[in-house]
Parts: structure tokens; sequence; C-alpha cells
């Protein structure tokens, strides 16, 4: 049977989700950076540092209010990075961000995307700057601290994510990465509407800095053989009653039920979706536990549909491990609440800072 080329891919057809994302920061730290630190210049600040972007709003929560109590966290965003100032020094494990010397003894790695990275010049310029700091992260990826999330670990593919969880007896959907519905389905030995279509990467196009576009998981409504113009993620559908997603921050748990009709009601139609703060199912405690003796995550989320019978079955983990989105829907803080007092509990932070201040 021919196959023909999809000149639109299937997960950017129809009303697409177009947002844009703020690129101005607005962290407290950073803004009080030099106001903020007791240090003499010349001896380095033990500190958490975080690479990430602006729109972060859990750092910049968790900014704000390790700030006020004295525990310092510096902050490199992907946004405008290329107007930033960084002296990295491995022999000495130290860092100047800014000017300002500080000793890693924390690093998080979070939403730096070379997308995401402003240069005003020509293509090549352009190209050149997001090469290089995207070479400069792996640097960054391999820098001799503790990692609030081991780097190897938080690269993890999502086929990769799958089979972890398959080997620790966890159950997973039948997956398969393909060209074509019709090649997934024969595969998989099922008809193309019994799957369910998702991205291997990011679930954000960025054609210009700040600017994105959502290509979100979609149900196969038709028998199609069309080519993608990418290999995408085919799994079967599985019936479930809602989806539980599983927050983890150190060895701590919490958990929020997620009801929605469509999977990318998420992003397309937020009002649409219930979130509810639960507890932590008994049936997904153990589960994920064993992957996080896996992972090593200090900070991540866990995504599983719940079906009928009340059995898990695993989807994805998300390394960046946001929350705020599912503490806004469900009125709640309590991820929020327990961030901060990981890395106020946490052995290699220290208060170094001004306390109070307020600006």
């Amino acid at each position: 049977m021919s196959a023909d080329r999809n000149t639109e891919p299937f997960l950017m057809q129809g009303p697409c989700f177009e947002d844009t994302f703020r690129q101005t920061g607005v962290d407290y730290q950073r803004r009080f950076r030099e106001r903020l630190r007791t240090l003499p210049a010349d001896v380095p600040e033990p500190a958490l540092v975080v690479f990430t972007s602006a729109h972060d709003a859990e750092i910049d929560r968790l900014s704000l209010e390790l700030g006020l109590q004295g525990y310092p966290l510096y902050r490199v965003d992907a946004d405008d990075c290329a107007t930033r100032r960084l002296v990295l020094h491995p022999d000495s494990h130290t860092m100047r961000i800014d000017g300002l010397l500080v000793r890693p003894v924390l690093l998080w790695i979070r939403h730096f995307l070379p997308n995401s990275i402003v240069s005003s010049g020509p293509p090549v310029l352009d190209r050149y700057v997001r090469d290089q700091w995207t070479a400069t992260l792996e640097v960054v990826r391999e820098w001799p601290t503790i990692h609030v999330n081991p780097p190897a670990s938080r690269r993890a593919s999502r086929l990769a994510q799958l089979h972890q969880a398959a080997t620790l007896g966890v159950r997973v959907p039948e997956s398969v990465l393909a060209s074509s519905a019709g090649e997934a389905a024969a595969t998989l030995g099922c008809l193309p509407t019994d799957l369910i279509a998702k991205v291997v990467g990011d679930h954000f196009v960025q054609p210009e800095p700040g600017q994105v576009t959502g290509v979100f998981p979609r149900r196969v409504t038709t028998p199609t053989t069309n080519i993608e113009p990418v290999p995408l993620l085919f799994q079967r559908h599985i019936p479930h009653t809602h989806e539980v997603r599983v927050f983890n921050v150190g060895t701590e748990l919490f958990a929020y039920a997620i009801r929605k009709g469509d999977p990318r009601d998420v992003w397309a139609e937020p009002e649409t979706v219930s979130v509810t703060a639960i507890e932590v199912p008994v049936s997904l405690s153990k589960p994920v536990m064993a992957l996080l003796e896996r992972t090593g995550y200090g900070f991540s989320g866990f995504d599983f549909l719940m079906s009928p019978d009340g059995s898990p079955v695993f989807l994805e983990c998300n390394a960046n491990g946001d929350w705020a989105w599912f503490e806004r829907g469900a009125d709640d803080a309590r991820v929020s609440h327990a961030a901060l007092h990981y890395f106020i509990n946490h052995p290699a932070l220290s208060p170094s800072g001004v306390i109070g201040f307020r600006g």
C-alpha cells in the first residue's frame, strides 16, 4: 500500500495552541544579588545555582523564599544568557556569574533551552550563539558538584523511561517509534484508531525565542498511511478513569488527580480540566520509589493513568517536575512548601546572605 508524505504533521493539524513565554526575569535574588551578598568579593559564595528560563515560575518563588532567609540562589536564564558574563573554573570548582564569585554546592539544570536564547544578529550569529551555549551547558552538566537531578538520568528519553519502568515490573503502554500510524499499528497488532500519538521530544516548538506552539498528545481518529516528517511515539490507548501526577521532593511524595476529556486539554482548554490534591495512592508509592532509586532525582513528576480496576500505568517522568500549575488548579501549596524545606535543610547549603531584605 502506498503512503503519502504528510505536508502538515499530524500533531500540528487543526487548531493549534500558541502562547508567548515571558522573557524578562522577575527573580528577586537576581535583581538584588549584589545587595544580598555579605562575603568579600574574592571569597566564593556557596550557593544553589540554577540554569533555566525567565518564565520559570517555580524558581521565581523559590528564589524569593530562600532569599528572605539568607540562602543564596544564582540564576542563569537562557533568554538573556548571550548578554551575561560567565566564568567557569573547574579546577577551583567556582563560577563567576556577572562578576560575582560563587561555588555551586548545588546545581540544578531546568528549562535552559537553546531555542529560548535571544541573539540579535544575522542567522549565522544566532546559530553560533545557540550552538555554543548548548556546548557550554554540557560543561555545566559535568560540573563536579551535587546535582539536584543527575544529568545522565535527566536526559533519558521517553522510550528509555518506559523500558526502565517495565524492567521494574511497572505496567506501561505498548509503544513504538514510527513514521506513520499505519506502520505503528501493524507493529503493535492493532488498528490505527487504537493509538495515541506523541512527540519524542519537547511538547513545545519555539520558532522564535518566547513564541511557542504546542504539539501535544492526540488520539488517532481515522486510519491513515501518511508519513510524518519526524518519527512519533505511538502508544496503544488504555482505558482509564483519570490521570495522577506524583511529585517527589527528595523522598517526599505528593499526588494530584487530573480529569480531562482529551490529552491536549491541559494546554488547549485548561478550564475544562479538574485538578485535585490527593494522598499518594498505595498502588503508586512502590513503583515511584523504585523508579527514584534508579534515577536519583531530587525533584521530578511521574505521570500515570489509573485503570478502571485501580491499577496504574506509567506514562513518563518529567525531570523538571514543574508543580505551579497543579498547585494553582488544586488551590494547594504542598510541593512549594516542601521545596523550600528541602533546600533550607540541605546539608550543602547554609545562609550567607542578608536576611529579610525586601528592596
